[in-house]
């Protein structure tokens, strides 16, 4: 991620922001210190509580995946495995268009 965010800022797409959220179940519980670890600076790292209502299932989606957002908070892309790979181009492009196309006709 932190790659990602270094070319978007290379491009003067400055004002995107990432959040890393944690699995909870128990193995993803005890990896979290080492992801936030390896977690770029200023990309917070989200950690579920084992109880609460599961946030990948609220939001449709599934570990590893990218679920992009506009500015207004409207869902543009989500982008599942095996694409959300980031050595592929598709989370960068889905971020780009977002950004650059205005896709949920957003006014803010």
């Amino acid at each position: 991620i932190g790659g990602l965010r270094d070319r978007l800022n290379r491009s003067n797409l400055t004002e995107v922001s990432f959040m890393i959220v944690n699995e909870r179940e128990a193995q993803s519980r005890a990896m979290y210190w080492e992801l936030k670890r390896r977690a770029p600076p200023g990309v917070p790292v989200y950690q579920q509580a084992p109880l609460q209502n599961d946030v990948w299932e609220a939001l449709d989606g599934d570990k590893d995946d990218f679920l992009i957002y506009d500015r207004c908070g409207l869902l543009t892309f989500h982008i599942v495995l095996p694409y959300s790979f980031l050595h592929y181009p598709y989370v960068e492009a889905a971020v780009r268009a977002t950004y650059d196309k205005n896709i949920c006709n957003c006014s803010v």
